[in-house]
């Protein structure tokens, strides 16, 4: 090997080094943010959304509480009640060797909450009972689901659910 081979290599490892470092203290700072943010807010009901396009009552994130989690899910601490919440819900599906990637147009649902509860709201290709069947009884508590159409062809599956659990502890 030449000594410019070897001093690419190097650099490109020593590169690689350096990012990897960065990005591990990055999410272990977003991790403890988001605990931080679960405690601060023991009170109210925490609700982890994947999705996009969030409003929460009929109003923007950029004015309410939230917080970005580990997974990039948005996080909020809302009061204990029925809420209304808007979001664009996306996921990956396989589809022979290729993934495509799945978006809902703008989703309304409305969700009730209990102070001192964890809740995600996400898309899923299988509904509640079929999760509850696959992992015997083994999962949270489904507060609520919606199915979603899918257009033929676009994907393996021809329905999808966003699905709200609460966590058990």
């Amino acid at each position: 090997m030449s000594s410019t081979t070897i001093i690419i290599i190097v650099a490109v490892a020593v590169i690689w080094a350096i990012l990897f470092v960065v990005f591990m203290k990055f999410n272990k700072n977003r991790q403890a943010g988001e605990q931080q943010f679960v405690q601060e807010n023991a009170n109210k009901a925490i609700l982890h959304i994947y999705g996009k396009s969030v409003k929460v009552d009929g109003k923007d994130l950029s004015t309410i509480d939230h917080k970005t989690g580990q997974y990039g899910q948005v996080i909020v601490a809302l009061t204990p009640g029925e809420h209304t919440i808007e979001s664009v819900y996306y996921t990956t599906d396989n589809v022979g060797t290729k993934t495509k990637n799945v978006e809902t147009q703008p989703v309304t649902i409305t969700i009730p909450l209990q102070a001192g509860n964890e809740y995600n709201a996400a898309m899923y290709f299988y509904s509640a009972e079929q999760r509850n069947a696959y992992y015997k009884g083994d999962v949270d508590d489904a507060v609520l689901e919606v199915e979603l159409e899918l257009e033929s062809g676009f994907t393996a599956n021809t329905h999808a659910y966003i699905i709200v659990y609460r966590e058990c502890k």
